[in-house]
C-alpha cells in the first residue's frame, strides 16, 4: 500500500467512528430519558469510544515501530551487502595491480640486463 492509501484508510476510519460518535450522542439527546439516565449513557458511550480510540492508537504505535524496525533491517543488511561487494572489489583490484606492479618490475628487469649491463651489476632505483 501507498502513503496515500494509507492515509485514506485512516481517514476513512476516523470519519467512520465520529460519523458514529455524533450519531450516538444525537440520538442519545433526542431519546426520552431523564437527565441523570442520559449523562450516564453518554458517560458510558465516552469512555467506550475513548477507550476504543486509546486501543487503535497503540495499535498504530505498534505498527509504526514495526514498520521503523523493518526499514531499518532492510537498510542494514543493504549497506552490509554494499560494503562486501566494495571489500570484494578492492581485494580483486589490489591484485591486479600487485600484478601489473610484477609485470612492470619484470620488464625493467629485463631491460636493464639487456641494455648492456654485462658486468652483472644490480643497479636499483634509488
Amino acid at each position: 500500500m501507498s502513503k496515500n492509501d494509507d492515509r485514506g484508510m485512516a481517514m476513512l476510519i476516523a470519519g467512520f467512528g465520529l460519523g458514529t460518535l455524533v450519531g450516538t450522542v444525537i440520538g442519545l439527546l433526542v431519546a426520552p430519558k431523564a437527565g441523570r439516565e442520559l449523562r450516564s449513557d453518554i458517560a458510558e458511550y465516552s469512555k467506550d469510544y475513548y477507550d476504543k480510540a486509546k486501543d487503535y492508537s497503540r495499535d498504530a504505535i505498534e505498527a509504526g515501530k514495526h514498520k521503523a524496525s523493518d526499514i531499518y533491517e532492510s537498510g542494514k543488511e543493504r549497506a552490509q551487502a554494499a560494503y562486501d561487494s566494495g571489500k570484494e572489489r578492492a581485494k580483486e583490484y589490489s591484485a591486479r595491480v600487485g600484478e601489473k606492479i610484477g609485470q612492470v618490475k619484470s620488464q625493467i628487469s629485463d631491460r636493464m640486463h639487456s641494455s648492456g649491463n654485462s658486468d652483472g651489476e644490480d643497479v636499483s632505483p634509488a
